[in-house]
C-alpha cells in the first residue's frame, strides 16, 4: 500500500550563532550595527552554536521515521541510517546571528540544483520548497512525462500557473495557504469554494491553512482543527506537512492523520521529529488537545473501490494468492509429508504472513474462507494482522468448479446462491477485495470435433463473473474476475491466443451489460502460452508478445488493472514470463502478478512442517516475492 516517496528541493542548515563581542561586527557613520560578511561558520568565534537541518533533510527524516520507502537528492539510495552530518556541498547555509541582543539572518547563495533522475521510480514525488531554476523544473517536467504513474504532493502557492496546473492533474495531495496568492484560477473566497475549484482540476485531497486553522478535504469529507502552534512557523509547518503526508500514505483514517500530524508538529524538537508511535502516546495522554471536527463526511463506495483497486495493482507490488482450497492444500501437504489438519494449515499460512518485509512487495493477500477466521499463535486474527502491515485483504468466494450440464468436458463455477450472504459478512469484517475463478480447458474437443470452449460455456461463465462483480461492488468490495485458460493440455500457442481473446471479449461485454464499474475491477488472467504437454515450449518473448496483443485487443482502458496467474508454470518460468511482459509495456492499466504456487512451492519444500526450518522458508518466500516484484520493472 505504501508507495516509495522521493523528496525534491533544497537541503537547508540554519546555524544559530552567539558571537563574542566585537568579532565580525562594526558600526557605520550613522551608528548602525553591521556584520562583517567575510566569514564562514568555521572562522568565527562564538559563545554558543546550534544547527537545525531543514528542507528535504527534515522531510526525508520524517518519512523514514514513519517507515516509508523514502529517498531524496541528499539521500539518493534511501539509506535508513542516513545522517545529514555527512552532507558537505548540497546545503543552503543560513546563519542566524545574535550579538549584544540583536539578531541578523544571513543566507548563503542558493546553490543551483541540477535535476538528476532518481535511482528508483517513485510512486510519489514530495516537493519541498520553492525557487527552483528553470533548468531544474524542465528536468523535473521531463521526468514526470516519462513516468506517468508517479503522483505529486506539493504546495500550490510555490509554483507558476503552467507548471502548477500540470502538477494539479497529477496530484495525490495539495497544500494551500489561503492567505497567500496562487497562480492558477481558484475561487479562494472560502474553504468550500476553494475545494470546489480544486475539484475542477481533478484534485480530491487538499490541506488548507487559514490563520490558526487547518482544513483537510478528502474524497468528499471535510475536517477542521485548531492549531496551538503558529502555522506561519517555518519549521512547524514543514514538519506538519511531512507528517501529514506520512500518515496519509500509511493508510490511517482522516481524523487520525490530522491529529497525529498536529501532535508531531507541536511536540517535535528541532532535528528530532517526534515518531508516529510517540505522537499516538501523546494523543492518548491528552485526548482533548487535538480536536478534529468533521464538517462533512463521505461514505462514497465508488471512491473507496477505485482507491483500493488502484492500490492492489500499484507497481512494484503483487498479490499473494494464499487461497488454496482444501483439496489443493491436501495434495501439497501429502507430497511434503505434512499431516493435513487445521493447525498445520494455520501454521503454514502463518509462516507466509509473518515473513519480514513482504509488505514492501505485496499490496494484498487473497485468503481461503477458512483462513479469514484463523489467527496467529499469539491470538491476533490474520485479517487484522495483515491490514496492520499495510496489505489489503481479499477472500476467494467461488465454490469451486462443477460440470456444465449438457456440455461434456466443460465446467461452471458454484456459489452464486450464497454470495450475498458471504459478501455481507466479509464486508463487516473489513475485507477489501474478493476473487472468483472460472476455468476453461481448451485442449479437448466436442463430439462434433470442435475445440473447446463452446460459446455456451463462455457465455454462462462470464455471466457468473459479471453477477459476482456487480454484487461485490454493491458491498464496497473490489472484485477480481478470473477467467483462466488452463495451462494443462496440448493446445498450441495460437489456440490459447484465440481462446483467451474470445473469453476476454465476452467477459467485458458482459461486465458492461451488468454496469460493473471497471475502474473498481481487476482482471486476473492466464498468460498466453502453448499447453504444458505441447511439444513447443513457449519462450518468454512469445508469451509476452502474444499476451500483450491479446490484452490490448480486448481489455478496456478504464479497467483498474490486470494481474497474472502462474497457473502451473515453474517458479522461474512465471518470473521470466512476467519480466518479458513488462518489457512489452507500458500498458494503459496497472499490471502485476497474483501467484500462488510460483511463490509458495520453494518455501513449502524448505519448511516441511518443521518449526526449525521456519526462518529459512521465510527467506526463500521473500526471495521469490522480491524477484517477481523486480520483474515489474523493464530490464
Amino acid at each position: 500500500m505504501q508507495p516509495s516517496i522521493l523528496s525534491i528541493g533544497y537541503a537547508t542548515k540554519d546555524s544559530f550563532l552567539d558571537i563574542k563581542p566585537k568579532k565580525g561586527v562594526f558600526k557605520d557613520e550613522n551608528n548602525q550595527l553591521h556584520l562583517d560578511l567575510a566569514f564562514d561558520d568555521s572562522s568565527l568565534e562564538y559563545n554558543k552554536q546550534a544547527g537545525i537541518y531543514g528542507g528535504i533533510v527534515l522531510s526525508d527524516k520524517i518519512f523514514r521515521s514513519a517507515h516509508l520507502k523514502s529517498f531524496s537528492s541528499v539521500n539518493p539510495q534511501g539509506f535508513a541510517n542516513f545522517s545529514p552530518e555527512n552532507i558537505k556541498t548540497k546545503f543552503i547555509q543560513r546563519y542566524i546571528v545574535a550579538h549584544q541582543g540583536r539578531s541578523f539572518v544571513l543566507n548563503s547563495s542558493a546553490r543551483g540544483l541540477k535535476w538528476e533522475d532518481p535511482f528508483y521510480v517513485p510512486g510519489i514525488v514530495y516537493v519541498d520548497g520553492r525557487g527552483f531554476s528553470a533548468d531544474y523544473l524542465a528536468g523535473f517536467e521531463n521526468y514526470l512525462e516519462q513516468n506517468k504513474s508517479t503522483k505529486i504532493i506539493f504546495n500550490l502557492n510555490d509554483f507558476e500557473k503552467a507548471l502548477a496546473e500540470k502538477l494539479l492533474s497529477r496530484s495525490e495531495l495539495v497544500f494551500i495557504n489561503l492567505a497567500k496568492p496562487v497562480a492558477v484560477d481558484l475561487d479562494m473566497t472560502s474553504v468550500d469554494s476553494t475545494i470546489e475549484s480544486l475539484a475542477d482540476f481533478g484534485v480530491n485531497h487538499a490541506v488548507l491553512f487559514d490563520d490558526d486553522k487547518v482544513f483537510v478535504s478528502y474524497t468528499g469529507s471535510l475536517v477542521e482543527a485548531q492549531t496551538d502552534f503558529a502555522l506561519n512557523s517555518f519549521y512547524q509547518k514543514a514538519i506538519f506537512r511531512a507528517a501529514y503526508t506520512a500518515e496519509f500514505l500509511d493508510g490511517a483514517d482522516l481524523e487520525d492523520n490530522l491529529q497525529i500530524a498536529l501532535a508531531i508538529a507541536e511536540n517535535s524538537g528541532f532535528n528530532d521529529p517526534v515518531k508516529p508511535l510517540i505522537a499516538r502516546q501523546i494523543l492518548a495522554r491528552s485526548e482533548s488537545k487535538y480536536q478534529v471536527e468533521f464538517l462533512r463526511k463521505s461514505l462514497d463506495f465508488t471512491e473507496k473501490l477505485h482507491k483500493a483497486a488502484a492500490e492492489l495493482v500499484e507497481r512494484p507490488k503483487g498479490i499473494f494468492a494464499a487461497d488454496e482450497s482444501g483439496g489443493n492444500i491436501h495434495k501439497k501437504f501429502t507430497e511434503a509429508g505434512i499431516e493435513d489438519i487445521e493447525e498445520n494449515r494455520r501454521r503454514y499460512r502463518e509462516m507466509f504472513f509473518t515473513t519480514p518485509d513482504i509488505e514492501n512487495y505485496l499490496s494484498g493477500v487473497i485468503l481461503f474462507e477458512e483462513t479469514v477466521d484463523q489467527s496467529l499463535k499469539d491470538g491476533r486474527n490474520f485479517v487484522e494482522y495483515l491490514k496492520g502491515r499495510n496489505m489489503l485483504v481479499g477472500v476467494k468466494l467461488d465454490g469451486g468448479l462443477a460440470p456444465f450440464e449438457g456440455f461434456k468436458g466443460e465446467t461452471i463455477t458454484k456459489g452464486l446462491d450464497v454470495l450475498d450472504e458471504k459478501l455481507a459478512r466479509y464486508a463487516e469484517k473489513g475485507i477489501d477485495f474478493a476473487k472468483w475463478r472460472v476455468a476453461f480447458d481448451i485442449s479437448a474437443e466436442t463430439e462434433e470435433g470442435r475445440k473447446l470452449p463452446t460459446n455456451a460455456a463462455i457465455a454462462a461463465n462470464v455471466q457468473i463473473l459479471a453477477r459476482y462483480a456487480k454484487a461485490c461492488q454493491a458491498h464496497g468490495i473490489v472484485p477480481i474476475v478470473e477467467p483462466e485458460v488452463v495451462y494443462d493440455g496440448s493446445h498450441s500457442l495460437d489456440e490459447c491466443n484465440l481462446a483467451t481473446k474470445r473469453i476476454l471479449h465476452a467477459l467485458f461485454e458482459e461486465l458492461k451489460l451488468f454496469d460493473v464499474d471497471l475502474a473498481g475491477t481487476i482482471l486476473k488472467t492466464n498468460m498466453v502460452l502453448a499447453g504444458k504437454q505441447n511439444a513447443h515450449h513457449s519462450s518468454p518473448q512469445e508469451a509476452a508478445e502474444y499476451t500483450a496483443e491479446a490484452l490490448r485487443a480486448t481489455v478496456p482502458e478504464e479497467l483498474a488493472g490486470v494481474v497474472f496467474l502462474s497457473g502451473g508454470q515453474t517458479v522461474h518460468q512465471a518470473t521470466d514470463n512476467l519480466q518479458a511482459i513488462t518489457n512489452f509495456g507500458p500498458y494503459p492499466w496497472g499490471v502485476t502478478y497474483s501467484y500462488a504456487r510460483a511463490l509458495q512451492s520453494p518455501a513449502l519444500k524448505a519448511w516441511s512442517g518443521k518449526d526449525e526450518n521456519l526462518r529459512q522458508a521465510q527467506l526463500v518466500f521473500l526471495e521469490r516475492v522480491a524477484a517477481n516484484s523486480h520483474a515489474l520493472y523493464k530490464n
